[in-house]
């Protein structure tokens, strides 16, 4: 008498099991690494603005008075807009911020820009102020995302400030309130909530 073996390997309801089970976990893992890998590429821009904003404290205690770019540099046109491509830190950006004594290490992946009341059309409501914005979409949405370090001047217990100027947006607020933050790099969720 010989006895019949089963053969080993996987059924086909195994197979579809495991392939959905996949499935599933990609769903899931596949958005959070997109909003990790968009959060690192945000790290450019705190790094950036907390480094322009000690150079204006440096440069505000020489000159009296802050410095201000007025447009955002690098110009993104030729990379085909904001996104998560590198721009060249170009002959311009340097000239923009050389009198400011900084330059980010690299490409970028931001435009950066500072607006003091010293930029015609500022739009600032003080006169010892700065606001200095990094505008990207380095979630890749579409949407132009900006973070800020805005700089208020008190006067009397009443805080003016400088809005950024590319796009016109006033100091970034903490979420689920009014209060605007100062003094320290944060998201402005206005354009986009990444």
């Amino acid at each position: 008498m010989s006895r019949r073996t089963q053969g080993s390997g996987f059924t086909l309801v195994e197979v579809l099991i495991v392939v959905a089970l996949i499935g599933v976990l990609s769903t899931v893992a596949v958005p959070g690494y997109l909003s990790y890998q968009a959060r690192s590429r945000r790290a450019e821009a705190f790094m950036n603005l907390q480094a322009v904003a000690r150079s204006q404290v440096s440069y505000f205690a020489a000159k009296g008075f802050y410095h201000g770019t007025g447009l955002s540099y690098p110009d993104p046109t030729p990379y085909g807009g904001l996104g998560a491509n590198k721009m060249t830190w170009d002959a311009a950006s340097n000239t923009a911020f050389a009198e400011l004594g900084w330059q980010p290490e690299g490409r970028v992946l931001y435009s950066y820009e500072t607006n003091t009341p010293s930029v015609a059309g500022s739009g600032c409501t003080c006169n010892e102020c700065f606001t200095a914005t990094a505008f990207g979409d380095v979630d890749g949405n579409g949407l132009v995302s900006a973070l800020m370090y805005s700089h208020p001047q008190d006067i009397g217990g009443v805080l003016l400030e400088c809005p950024s100027r590319t796009f016109p947006l006033w100091a970034p607020t903490r979420l689920g309130t009014t209060h605007s933050i100062y003094d320290e790099v944060a998201i402005n969720r206005s354009n986009d909530e990444f």
